[in-house]
């Protein structure tokens, strides 16, 4: 006798709409949940922002976790955005994912300053201070803003492009003048330029989100949100200003 599956079905697979989904999408599927997890996105497609090589042995090695982003890990760190893509080699600060390794750079001889841990890695941060007493600005504040900026690092180069001790994009450096490879000249333009955004915005606090984020920014932000502007900020900015600021 002859047995024939009912119309729609194969034997052991019942044709349901669910298994058919998944037959079809399984790839698919699988494809998504390794991107999900950074395996596709780092080793085969090349996306991913892992280290390149292992970490040093005088570097903080951190797992990247589920709702983290770059901007929280280098708040965390006492670092910033620019110098943990820099030094992990990452190219799109928006795009980690769970489970990468990233190497955090350890400074050593931290010292406290208003309640801001300040890293003094060499004799720049004296010539900071400086600066920014010439321009008369705060000199611990303007000292916590190039630390955050680039650790004090004068060749430093950011994932966005900027350049030096005080990251400046190579078209700001060139409308003030100064090579931004130079640390003196770096700082010196940066104090001026900070000491100039103080008398225009009224607060250093304003000053730093000109700095970070332009002034256009800051418009728009004090227009559209008034006393509470810094929720119209991106929220780079905005954990930038309250590193630096220690609020």
């Amino acid at each position: 006798m002859m047995f024939t599956h009912p119309q729609g079905t194969k034997a052991g697979h019942p044709a349901s709409p669910i298994f058919r989904y998944v037959t079809r999408h399984a790839v698919l599927l699988i494809v998504l949940a390794l991107v999900a997890t950074g395996v596709v996105g780092g080793s085969v497609l090349g996306l991913s922002t892992f280290a390149a090589g292992p970490c040093r042995a005088s570097d903080h090695t951190y797992y990247v976790r589920w709702g983290d982003t770059l901007g929280a890990i280098a708040s965390r760190n006492q670092s910033s955005v620019s110098r943990l893509a820099s030094y992990n080699h990452i190219y799109n600060v928006n795009i980690i994912y769970a489970g990468e390794r990233l190497c955090i750079p350890r400074t050593a001889a931290p010292v406290s300053s208003g309640g801001t841990t300040v890293v003094f890695q060499n004799g720049y941060v004296g010539v900071a201070r400086q600066e920014a007493a010439n321009a008369g600005i705060s000199a611990d504040l303007f000292v916590r803003q190039i630390n955050q900026e680039s650790g004090f690092q004068p060749y430093v180069v950011s994932y966005a492009g900027a350049i030096g001790i005080a990251q400046f994009m190579p078209g700001t450096a060139a409308g003030l003048g100064i090579n931004p490879y130079n640390p003196y000249q770096s700082l010196h333009a940066a104090a001026r330029l900070m000491a100039s955004y103080t008398w225009q915005y009224g607060s250093y606090a304003k000053a730093l989100a000109a700095y970070n984020a332009g002034p256009g920014t800051v418009n728009r932000a004090t227009y559209g949100c008034g006393a509470s502007w810094m929720y119209c900020l991106p929220a780079e900015t905005q954990n930038y200003i309250h590193t630096i600021m220690g609020w």
